[in-house]
């Protein structure tokens, strides 16, 4: 008995990593927008008292965060580009994040020229930061809209 079968083999692998790219973006980007939201929730304005300076109006730090997605790592990096953001984030002195802040206390001068004496300042949320809680407390909604992505028609 002889059989003869006539089978066409389709490769479709390209557009599958055509999907994969396209979800991949798709997902980074709705991270983003959604972590850089949660933040400029949690990020504590600035204000006359805490900047010392007369007549300041906070929110820049609230307003400079930013994501940015890259494709090729298939990363997303929500941040500031605020010199003074990672002491918000992670504190100074020795209310520092793990302890890496500096043990001795100092002084400083503000844009008034008054002096001040400190030994370094809580990150926000006291302590938490910012950026981490707008991540860590909003994990599974982040999974989640990875999966519904992933359910989606292409």
């Amino acid at each position: 008995m002889e059989f003869n079968y006539d089978i066409k083999f389709t490769d479709n692998t390209p557009q599958l990593h055509e999907a994969l790219e396209t979800w991949v973006e798709r997902v980074l980007t709705l991270w983003g927008m959604k972590v850089q939201d949660y933040a400029q929730l949690l990020v504590p304005t600035g204000a006359e008292n805490s900047t010392h300076i007369e007549g300041y109006v906070g929110g820049a730090l609230k307003q400079s965060l930013t994501y940015a997605v890259d494709l090729a790592k298939k990363t997303v990096t929500i941040g500031s580009n605020l010199f003074y953001s990672v002491y918000v984030e992670l504190g100074t002195g020795v209310h520092a994040t793990n302890g890496n802040g500096r043990k001795t206390p100092w002084v400083w001068k503000d844009f008034n020229g008054k002096w001040h004496f400190t030994r370094g300042m809580k990150a926000a949320n006291d302590g938490k930061g910012f950026l981490r809680p707008a991540v860590e407390n909003h994990i599974d909604e982040l999974r989640e809209i990875a999966v519904e992505e992933g359910n989606k028609e292409v």
